[in-house]
């Protein structure tokens, strides 16, 4: 019997704006007065513009964010992290100038570059509307601390590494260095340029069994939802697996169920009718 659901946010849970609108507040709502646990399970930060238009975080018990490299619950009380060597956070940009890196920590985001660079390597030499707009809401409200030099960096516990490539060669050169690197790094992209980067071995399995194991909660009574790259280990791992029918190939050939499109609330959707079925027989 299912007694805890785990999301994926963007692609996933939310709609097509990136929010969460009353159909899915209200069904987390319901998910809470029953009695169920809800967690997300995210690659963002978390930090507090990313928390905009997500009501139903006060009905959330945990965050698994920055795809498993930090698990905390909903007081922001830090359960498991995972940083990455601070040799290697040194290395990978003096291996790669020509990108301008943002280094996460639990509580903060450093980029070494001032606020206007970073601004245009977001998007300079790709200049898609969607990468104009992730820069410029980096821009705006990013929170960044902005021109940190390295001997600060290696006094902090960087759990992630975000950045933007450019052109064709730099992405295949920054795969090629993590690729040879895998005893250090682990790694995820969309939109062939935005790469996310924790440590060996870091992803939303690693970071649920984290929690589960602190909240005492079996893995078979876990319903998890993904649709994207990073989200394959998780989908992969639980026998309680579901992708949208709108997710990435590589996402619904490892989950164990499909269900509707993530733009029709699929995944609240699926949660109402798994609670009211079960709940049909408790005693």
């Amino acid at each position: 019997m299912i007694r805890m659901f785990i999301s994926d946010l963007d692609g996933t849970l939310l709609n097509k704006y990136h929010i969460a609108d009353k159909t899915i507040n209200q069904a987390i709502e319901e998910a809470d007065r029953r009695g169920y646990r809800f967690a997300v399970a995210t690659g963002r930060h978390m930090r507090n513009h990313q928390r905009f238009g997500l009501g139903f975080l006060k009905h959330t018990q945990y965050i698994i964010a920055m795809n498993g490299a930090l698990v905390i619950d909903n007081k922001g009380k830090i359960i498991d992290t995972s940083a990455i060597e601070p040799n290697k956070v040194i290395e990978i940009q003096d291996m790669f100038p020509e990108i301008s890196f943002e280094f996460l920590t639990a509580q903060h985001a450093y980029v070494k570059h001032n606020r206007f660079k970073h601004f245009l390597k977001g998007f300079k030499n790709t200049p898609t509307f969607k990468n104009f707009g992730r820069a410029l809401l980096n821009l705006l409200v990013g929170q960044f601390h902005y021109g940190v030099d390295d001997e600060f960096l290696k006094t902090k516990s960087i759990l992630k590494l975000e950045c933007i490539t450019n052109s064709a060669e730099e992405h295949e050169r920054l795969v090629e260095y993590l690729e040879a690197n895998q005893n250090y790094f682990s790694f995820a992209y969309n939109d062939e340029v935005h790469f996310e980067i924790t440590a060996q071995n870091v992803n939303k399995r690693q970071g649920i069994l984290a929690l589960l194991k602190k909240i005492n909660v079996h893995p078979d009574r876990v319903a998890v939802y993904g649709n994207d790259s990073n989200d394959v280990e998780m989908l992969e791992y639980f026998i309680h697996s579901y992708a949208p029918s709108s997710a990435k190939e590589i996402a619904k050939k490892v989950a164990k169920n499909q269900i509707g499109d993530a733009n029709d609330h699929a995944v609240v959707k699926h949660m109402l009718a798994t609670m009211k079925k079960q709940d049909l027989y408790k005693k």
